[in-house]
């Protein structure tokens, strides 16, 4: 079998599915199995596309400089005899039509006298400057075309490339007056800015949503969320956990040892050098601003291997990894004092990203509001990616290990020669759900916190103090609470962890596929929204059932990993409160950035699907 024509990170021109035009892509990948390569549209769309829909960008470009050789040759001869020119029949030539040399060239072939056909680029509602003044409905309009349509190839004839241009008369006229007559409905005044560069699209500047309450709301989180997680890590240790039975008596040195701090940032510095290791494939994110898509090693699953062997190796010289349990406060203080130093330093270097590097909140003239959200997108150091590494290994990781130290710690302190049921339960469901992100890591890289949020406090502290330390509560709540539970209601537990896992993997499939390729055959049962800036709508199967089907099982996980707590106390039940909270208020930020990106065709597919999360609930 051949092996592929183009290689990944090519550019070529690729045929549109269905449809004569070609468009500018880059390779991403071939897979020798369907012979297909995947590629990327500059618009951002994900196409699997055959080999035969794929040309060379040289066969594109128009040749530039002195006049082809066939001209050169008739200079010597009468105009009627070049062979450049088409037959003519009479004294009248044949004429062909006028159009814009800007949008719609036309080629002849001198070796043939044929008229090549031109394939034009769709127009967008980008392509139209639109600025309203003063509050008027006086509207400016104004269209300028910056790609040049490309030509293809000598493949039909005259009538049909007439034809051709018809078709996108009409359709410019169409979008044009569907435009224009939603932004006069919404009556918003907006402005788009014209970007120099011919190759990129209109984008629009829109005053970025203020969200946690702004700078009064960011500065409560912050200060509330520390004494909040060892309120908790304080009351799991307590015999009697009732939340009204607290009295905090900690000293200076109950919350920090130069020790542990040194135990915490060699962990960090182990974690990160899995993370540089080159092993596993390298993915791309989503496109920028700049229509650039960074490059990420996955390799997650690998590391917490290496992190596994690491402890087993520990295990057998009898190193006494308790350490971790009895001093957890001071690693939590620890972890809170890092993530303080990584914070401000990510402010510091943001000072110097440019302004499409920048987070939508980080375009914030607000100090402590940038802080907390976050000013650059995606800090990098050469090819160490800060956040990809506290969201992936810092965070998950993190969470499995703590884990694994209330295991053995509980077996210690209750003597046991095995871990109990119930801690066994919630171990394994957890670190199921940690394996999951792990073997699709490259879907986390178009999640929110990774393709649209800036790199402050709220990642770095949640990233590493939060998930590792909170998320782990109901293990820390097994070590010194007990709870003996039947298998009847193990099994019923179970099902429900599995129940959730059963929809929040499904939805998870049918987006990533559905998003790869809308034409794949095996998702003909599902039904899209199509909208006007090119990427459809899923409105079936688990994504006509609620809006965030993948927030619903996320949620019923949640709880089935507190049941195994009994019901003696609140406090292990934190996460499924917080968790329930949390994906409700994101909801809301993803509604909103799909109401921007999607307009009226979002509302649309809320009318399909009533339903956020739960139906007939909310």
């Amino acid at each position: 079998m051949p092996g592929p024509r183009f290689s990944d990170g090519d550019s070529a021109m690729a045929r549109w599915p269905g449809s004569n035009l070609y468009f500018e892509i880059q390779i991403l990948s071939f897979d020798s199995g369907s012979q297909l390569y995947s590629v990327l549209f500059k618009d951002g769309t994900e196409m699997n596309i055959k080999e035969s829909d794929i040309r060379s960008l040289n066969i594109f470009r128009p040749k530039r400089g002195s006049a082809s050789p066939s001209r050169r040759r008739s200079r010597s001869r009468t105009r009627s005899r070049s062979p450049g020119r088409t037959p003519t029949q009479g004294r009248s030539p044949a004429r062909t039509p006028k159009t814009d040399p800007k949008s719609s060239p036309v080629v002849r072939d001198s070796r043939k006298g044929d008229i090549l056909k031109v394939h034009l680029t769709p127009l967008k509602p980008q392509d139209f400057i639109v600025e309203t003044r003063n509050g008027k409905d006086a509207i400016t309009r104004h269209a300028k075309l910056y790609r040049e349509s490309p030509v293809i190839q000598a493949e039909e004839e005259l009538k049909v490339y007439e034809k051709q241009i018809k078709n996108q008369k009409v359709l410019r006229y169409i979008q044009r007056k569907e435009y224009f007559a939603e932004s006069e409905n919404k009556d918003v005044n907006k402005k788009f800015i014209l970007n120099p560069e011919p190759t990129r699209n209109i984008v629009p500047v829109e005053k970025p949503v203020v969200e946690f309450g702004g700078a009064i709301g960011a500065t409560l989180v912050m200060l509330s969320m520390p004494p909040l997680l060892y309120y908790l890590l304080h009351m799991c240790a307590q015999k009697d956990a009732s939340l009204w039975n607290f009295y905090p008596h900690w000293t200076f040195r109950d919350l920090w040892e130069s020790t542990v701090f040194g135990y915490f940032a060699l962990w960090i510095l182990l974690l990160e050098l899995f993370y540089l290791l080159p092993i596993g494939p390298i993915a791309h994110g989503v496109p920028l601003a700049t229509g650039k898509r960074l490059s990420y090693r996955i390799n997650g699953l690998f590391a917490l291997f290496f992190i596994g062997v690491l402890v087993a190796v520990l295990l057998y010289y009898k190193i006494n990894l308790l350490y971790v349990y009895q001093h957890l406060h001071q690693f939590a203080a620890s972890a809170t004092l890092l993530s303080v130093i990584l914070s401000a330093y990510l402010f510091v270097r943001s000072r110097k990203a440019s302004q499409e590097e920048l987070s939508a909140a980080g375009k914030s003239r607000n100090f402590i509001y940038t802080f907390f959200m976050g000013r650059e997108l995606n800090p990098r150091i050469g090819k160490f990616d800060l956040k990809h590494f506290s969201a992936v290994h810092a965070a998950l990781i993190g969470w499995v290990f703590i884990n694994f130290i209330m295991l053995l710690a509980e077996m210690d302190i209750q003597q046991l020669e095995s871990p109990s049921a119930s801690m066994i339960s919630v171990n394994a469901f957890q670190l199921f759900y940690v394996l999951h992100a792990l073997w699709n890591q490259e879907s986390m890289l178009s999640s929110l916190d990774i393709a649209h949020e800036g790199f402050g406090f709220m990642l770095a502290f949640g990233n590493l103090v939060w998930v590792p330390f909170a998320y782990s509560l109901q293990a820390a709540y097994l070590v010194k609470h007990p709870v003996e539970i039947s298998w009847a209601v193990l099994g019923a537990v179970v099902a429900m962890n599995t129940f959730g896992y059963i929809i929040f993997r499904s939805a998870n499939n049918q987006k990533n596929a559905f998003r790869r390729n809308p034409e794949d055959p095996r998702l003909s049962y599902l039904k899209s929204i199509p909208t006007s800036c090119g990427s459809p709508l899923l409105a079936s199967g688990w994504w006509g059932f609620v809006r965030h089907p993948n927030y619903l099982g996320d949620i019923i996980m949640a709880w089935a990993w507190c049941l195994p707590c009994g019901f003696n106390d609140v406090l292990p039940y934190f996460y499924g409160f917080f968790l329930t909270g949390l994906l409700i208020h994101r909801v809301s930020r993803v509604e909103h950035r799909c109401r921007q990106k999607y307009s009226h065709d979002w509302d649309k597919y809320c009318h399909l699907v009533p339903y956020r999360i739960l139906p007939y609930v909310y």
